[in-house]
């Protein structure tokens, strides 16, 4: 930033400046009281509308010197061929100042060399990483910790912490690995340590597999035998029950069959005397009819009399119109009822035959087949359930030492997940303890810190060089050491004014340096012995011969306006309030 006017009024100590910058580098001197931090303050307030005495819009009255009304602070700066100018108007505070400023959030520690070093180590942090345009969000924390080969699952469960800061995020991991502790805890019932949780085995029964595996066919081997004894009782029971029905049936039909030669016998004797009564009935016929005795023919369907017509036709029989024998009249119903009698007799003589023969070839075939089988035997029976009862003892025995061993394989089963189980505690308690250890001001915090102060102390380096003064560091701890004579470090706090001048102009410039502003505002330079300020000449005079800064204005209480000065700096002094052009206090 190449500032190339400065004018003031009534502003403090100032009551008039109007200052053409015409070299990279401009000097005020005067004496005690003479207005320099007036102006000082008044370039970084126009600049920033930062109130540097006050700290409320209401007192900016106790700005305007004394006896005045108002007063002003303008900075013109240069940009590109046009210009641009930064105001502030007291007491009004109303200010007016370029809005590109606002991208430059370094631009009030290069106005302040001092400010960085009254920050504390938060503070500082979030400076540096905001400097260096280093973005701390959720999804590049998340990035960094996935390529780390951490747990995708837990790093998208901490995320949404981080947008409390690390330390919360931190601070929430250290509590999901104490949760993780716990349930290892529970599920052990030990203490948790890390070198015993991650060979940590529950205790496991000893368990004989091959034991296991005979038990378990043995036992397969007496169910089957169990189903097969039970499949043979159940055969041998239909054996006997069928042997049993087919004796009571054989019995049954040997009566029946021994009947064939009875019916036979009745059955020739009922025919003849039915031949007999045919004939009688016949004869009676013709004697009550008066008719010559005929013998008709006996049909052989409905066993009525027929009698043979012309040309061998069958027809009724009619007996003859003759003499009626009132005697033999008298006795031919009785004799038809018995011709009748002995017809049917006859009829189920021939049933009874036909089912005495049925009989007899039933029980033929009954009887063949009972030897062709092979007979069952109760004692059989009684044999195969004894066996099965023999069995089953077995089996229960078979089942009980199977069940012991089942006993053991499930222990031993939980034992391999208790141990697994303790395995994912132990494995949830070392991620989230790694992820606590990314969070934490060593881990993702200092490797992004490393990248913010790298840049920032390779420039403090080559400052030191170019200055001759003491070699300053920004630590990760946002401490900040000198390397004295001798090689110890010493904190900033324990340096004396003078190096931590010398500290603040290092820091304030590198921090320009890397904004891109190449603007150093430098108060109170006459700290400095006038080696140390020779030193500090020259170091600005490199910078500007650079190009690496393109304004620098220092402000110092001398006697006189220096001689001999480098030819990228001029000098303005100021007396009473007043800036004027190259003269010695008075």
């Amino acid at each position: 930033m190449k500032l190339t006017h400065i004018e003031a009024e009534n502003f403090l100590g100032i009551r008039r400046a109007d200052v053409s910058l015409h070299k990279p580098i401009t000097l005020f001197a005067g004496g005690n009281f003479a207005g320099k931090s007036s102006l000082q303050e008044a370039v970084r307030m126009a600049l920033t509308g930062e109130a540097v005495r006050v700290d409320l819009k209401k007192e900016y009255g106790a700005l305007v010197t004394e006896g005045a009304r108002n007063g002003f602070a303008q900075v013109s700066i240069a940009a590109g061929e046009a210009e641009e100018t930064a105001s502030i108007v007291l007491p009004s505070g109303k200010a007016s100042q370029s809005a590109g400023f606002a991208s430059f959030p370094a631009l009030p520690y290069v106005l302040n060399a001092q400010r960085f070093t009254t920050l504390d180590e938060k503070a500082r942090r979030t400076f540096l990483f905001g400097l260096m345009g280093i973005r701390i969000t959720p999804e590049t924390v998340s990035t960094r910790m996935l390529k780390d080969g951490m747990d995708k699952v837990k790093i998208d469960r901490i995320a949404p912490m981080l947008r409390a800061g690390f330390d919360a995020a931190c601070a929430e991991a250290k509590t999901k690995a104490t949760e993780a502790k716990g349930a290892w805890r529970a599920l052990t019932g030990e203490t948790y340590g890390e070198v015993k949780a991650a060979s940590w085995k529950a205790a496991k029964p000893a368990l004989d597999a091959a034991a296991h595996t005979a038990a378990q066919q043995r036992l397969a081997s007496l169910d089957q035998q169990i189903a097969d004894a039970n499949q043979n009782i159940g055969s041998l029971q239909a054996r006997l029950k069928e042997q049993t029905g087919r004796a009571a049936r054989i019995g049954t039909l040997t009566a029946s069959a021994d009947q064939v030669g009875r019916v036979e016998a009745k059955l020739a004797t009922d025919e003849a005397g039915l031949k007999e009564w045919e004939q009688k009935v016949a004869d009676t016929e013709a004697k009550a009819t008066g008719a010559a005795p005929t013998h008709p023919l006996v049909c052989p369907h409905c066993q009525g009399h027929v009698e043979l017509a012309g040309q061998g036709e069958l027809r009724a029989y009619v007996a003859p119109d003759a003499v009626r024998d009132a005697e033999a009249a008298a006795a031919l119903p009785e004799y038809v009822r018995s011709r009748d009698l002995l017809r049917r007799a006859v009829e189920n003589d021939r049933r009874d035959l036909d089912a005495a023969r049925a009989a007899a070839a039933e029980l033929k075939a009954l009887i063949a087949e009972g030897e062709q089988e092979k007979g069952a035997k109760q004692s059989d029976l009684d044999e195969a359930t004894q066996g099965l009862a023999a069995l089953k003892v077995r089996r229960a025995t078979a089942a009980a030492d199977l069940e012991k061993l089942d006993t053991t394989a499930r222990a031993a089963k939980e034992a391999d997940k208790k141990t697994e189980a303790a395995a994912v505690h132990h494995t949830d308690v070392a991620a989230w303890l790694a992820i606590a250890a990314a969070l934490a001001p060593d881990g993702i915090p200092g490797q992004m810190l490393a990248e913010a102060l790298s840049p920032i102390n390779e420039r403090l380096l080559q400052s030191s060089a170019d200055s001759e003064w003491l070699h300053v560091g920004i630590d990760a701890d946002m401490s900040i050491n000198c390397l004295v004579p001798g090689g110890a470090l010493r904190p900033y706090a324990l340096l004396s004014e003078s190096e931590r001048w010398r500290v603040d102009a290092m820091v304030a410039e590198a921090i320009s340096h890397q904004s891109g502003l190449k603007l150093l505002v430098l108060d109170r330079f006459d700290v400095l012995d006038l080696q140390g300020r020779s030193d500090l000449l020259a170091w600005l005079d490199v910078l500007a011969q650079n190009g690496e800064i393109e304004t620098a204005l220092l402000f110092g209480t001398l006697k006189s306006l220096p001689s001999g000065l480098p030819q990228t700096v001029a000098a303005e002094w100021i007396h009473n309030g007043h800036v004027g052009q190259l003269k010695e206090a008075a």
